[in-house]
This record gives structure tokens, C-alpha cells and sequence, in this order.
């Protein structure tokens, strides 16, 4: 049975089911709900202020360190669309994101999951200890302005 992780803050994107994204019975190839993780952890942080242009002044990146995803119910191409809860659990030290995707018309639960990150010097290849100063400024802002808000 599936329970929802506490999370510090979250953010839901809506994208299109494109008929590439399926198999040969229109239903969504299970390989693409980790790209729909991927599109989502982008565009949550884009929003709270942290994108790739950030990460690239602080000469950071953040490789993915664990991914997971189970499946309860199938996508198909005629589901139109899907929406992606992503939410933050953790960011001391690794950021552990986990994510909701619903069938954006009959809002079910098709799929949950999470992925894990940690913070890497683009310079020294080392693994950061503490999460760098912006992306905790930019995660404590967006706190301050909507709360959990899902």
C-alpha cells in the first residue's frame, strides 16, 4: 500500500502523453515515467528559483544517485495528459525527491517513486557534504511564499 513520504515542499507540472511515449497498444512505455520524473524535477526547480544556470555558476552538478518507480495503473496515448506531484523530502547533504503521477483527467495514481541526489564539484569531482547555500535559500524562499501547498 502506498504512503505518502512528509515532504518539505512540493510542485505539480502538467504535460502531454505524446503518441512516442507509448508502446504499439498506446500505452505509455514504462521508461518514461523516470523521463516524466526528470521533467518534472526540472521544472520544480526552475520554479523555486535553483535551475541549470545556477548549478553551472556554482560549478556544481547533481547527479542522480538512486531512482525508483512503481507502476498501479496504465497511461494510455487517450489520457491525454499527465500531472507530476514532486516533492522534496530531504536536502541535507542529498536531495531525495519524491513524485506522484496521476492521469491528469481522471486523477488517479498511476505511478510513485523518487530519486536521490547529491551535490558534486564540477572542478574536483568531490561530493559536496552540505548542500550548497543557494539551492537552500532558494528551497527555505519558495517555503516562506506557498508553504507545502499540496
Amino acid at each position: 500500500m502506498y504512503k505518502r513520504k512528509d515532504y518539505i515542499i512540493a510542485h505539480k507540472s502538467v504535460f502531454p502523453i505524446s503518441f512516442h511515449d507509448t508502446d504499439a497498444m498506446g500505452v505509455v512505455w514504462h521508461g518514461n515515467y523516470i523521463k516524466f520524473f526528470e521533467l518534472a524535477r526540472e521544472a520544480f526547480f526552475y520554479d523555486i528559483g535553483y535551475d541549470y544556470s545556477n548549478m553551472k555558476e556554482e560549478n556544481i552538478i547533481y547527479p542522480i544517485t538512486e531512482c525508483s518507480c512503481k507502476y498501479r495503473k496504465p497511461l494510455f496515448v487517450t489520457d491525454k495528459t499527465i500531472s507530476v506531484l514532486c516533492m522534496l523530502t530531504e536536502y541535507d547533504g542529498k536531495i531525495e525527491i519524491n513524485y506522484e503521477v496521476y492521469g491528469a483527467q481522471s486523477k488517479t495514481l498511476c505511478a510513485y517513486g523518487k530519486t536521490q541526489q547529491v551535490a558534486v564539484d564540477v572542478q574536483t569531482m568531490q561530493v559536496q557534504i552540505c548542500t550548497p547555500l543557494k539551492l537552500v535559500k532558494a528551497i527555505e524562499e519558495y517555503k516562506k511564499k506557498n508553504g507545502r501547498n499540496y
